[in-house]
C-alpha cells in the first residue's frame, strides 16, 4: 500500500485525512451498534499492511489529545471508561504490531472488548 513516501496510514509523517475519512464513512455505513467494529475492521485491514506505519500513526494519536477526546466522545458512555478503553486499545494494538507478524484480527475481538466498554 505505499505510493512514494505514502502509505495509507501515514502521508508526510502525518495521519493522512483521507484514510480517516475512508474509515469514518465505513461506521456511517452502519447500523449504530456495528460502527466500532466496522471502524476496527477498517483500521486493521491498513495497518496489517504496514505495521510500521501504523505504530508511528499511533504514537502520533497518543500526543494529539484532541483527536483522542473526538475518538472517545465518538464510542460514548461514560467518559472515563472510554479514555481507558481506547488506551488499552492503542496499548495491544501497538504491542501486536512491534511483533514479528502481527495479527490484528485475532486480536479484535479483545480490542472490541475495549473499545466497546464490555469490560
Amino acid at each position: 500500500m505505499r505510493e512514494g513516501t505514502k502509505t495509507a496510514l501515514l502521508d508526510a509523517g502525518h495521519l493522512d485525512e483521507e484514510f480517516v475519512k475512508s474509515a469514518t464513512a465505513a461506521t456511517e455505513e452502519v447500523p449504530a451498534r456495528d460502527r466500532v467494529r466496522a471502524g476496527l475492521e477498517a483500521l486493521i485491514a491498513v495497518a496489517e499492511s504496514d505495521p510500521t506505519a501504523a505504530r508511528s500513526a499511533l504514537r502520533q494519536l497518543r500526543a494529539d489529545h484532541d483527536r483522542l477526546g473526538r475518538i472517545e466522545a465518538w464510542l460514548g458512555g461514560d467518559p472515563d471508561r472510554a479514555t481507558f478503553g481506547l488506551g488499552a486499545a492503542i496499548q495491544l494494538t501497538d504491542t501486536a504490531l512491534a511483533s514479528p507478524q502481527p495479527d490484528l484480527e485475532r486480536l479484535a475481538p479483545e480490542l472490541l472488548h475495549w473499545l466497546e466498554g464490555s469490560w
